[in-house]
């Protein structure tokens, strides 16, 4: 047996009712209402409504900085910094060179000129990256794992291919100062590491000048583990800062 169907009926079902009216004084926008003096349940949604913005606020900011993100971040902002003295201090090598008259006069108002021609040239040697540091100041990185086998100074045969090519550019363009600047990771000893740094310099000096380039030109630094491109903590930071930046520099004036 069937029931029957519940008469249809005009009276209001629950969620069909009016809302709670609110009291007139909390409707002025003189100024803004708070839930002190609303009715219970009007009171406990003003204060949830106030926890969530305040939670939302609260994450603006970002997620929550650990001791180790600060450390990372610090490892990096080091690197940095390493990274800048290695190149202010080969400027300044460079214009020790450059106040001499060994390689010639100032280039002038086409120092720009002078510049970009040789990092066109040079970004064509296979296994190089060449930065611009200044208007009259380039940076070619070498990765010295090219270079150079593990914990050797010796040049491989592959590496002088990449020289050659970079001494005949420096035959081209004889009027900037060249300072080679080899680096390690922080792998071993900094005695060791300070030591191989300046070997590998010398040995690409040597060659350098061994292919023609004027030795009045060229200095050779070793800076060790103490000018890092990138963090020591991974090996792709480690790989970045074994290398070997060749930095080049004209007299503007």
């Amino acid at each position: 047996m069937h029931s029957e169907p519940t008469p249809y009926s005009n009276q209001p079902t629950p969620c069909e009712k009016p809302c709670q009216k609110i009291p007139p004084q909390f409707l002025s926008t003189s100024k803004p209402p708070t839930s002190a003096g609303l009715p219970g349940g009007l009171a406990l949604v003003a204060g949830l409504c106030l926890l969530l913005l305040l939670t939302a606020c609260a994450s603006v900011g970002g997620p929550y900085e650990t001791r180790r993100d600060k450390t990372a971040k610090g490892a990096g902002i080091g690197a940095v910094v390493g990274a800048a003295a290695a190149v202010l201090d080969g400027k300044r090598e460079a214009d020790e060179i450059l106040a001499g008259a060994a390689i010639g006069g100032a280039i002038g108002g086409g120092v720009g000129v002078y510049m970009d021609a040789q990092e066109e040239k040079i970004a064509r040697i296979p296994g190089t990256t060449v930065e611009r540091v200044g208007p009259a100041t380039l940076l070619v990185h070498f990765d010295a794992d090219v270079l150079f086998s593990i914990d050797s100074a010796s040049l491989d045969a592959g590496a002088r291919d990449a020289l050659q090519s970079m001494a005949g550019v420096l035959q081209q363009y004889p009027k900037t100062a060249v300072i080679v600047q080899g680096h390690t990771d922080a792998s071993g000893s900094e005695e060791h590491n300070q030591s191989l740094s300046e070997r590998r310099a010398e040995s690409v000096r040597g060659f350098l000048i061994a292919r023609g380039v004027e030795p009045s030109r060229l200095v050779a630094v070793g800076y060790g583990e103490s000018a890092p491109r990138a963090s020591n903590d991974d090996d792709y930071g480690r790989s970045l800062n074994r290398r070997v930046d060749i930095l080049l520099r004209a007299q503007v004036k």
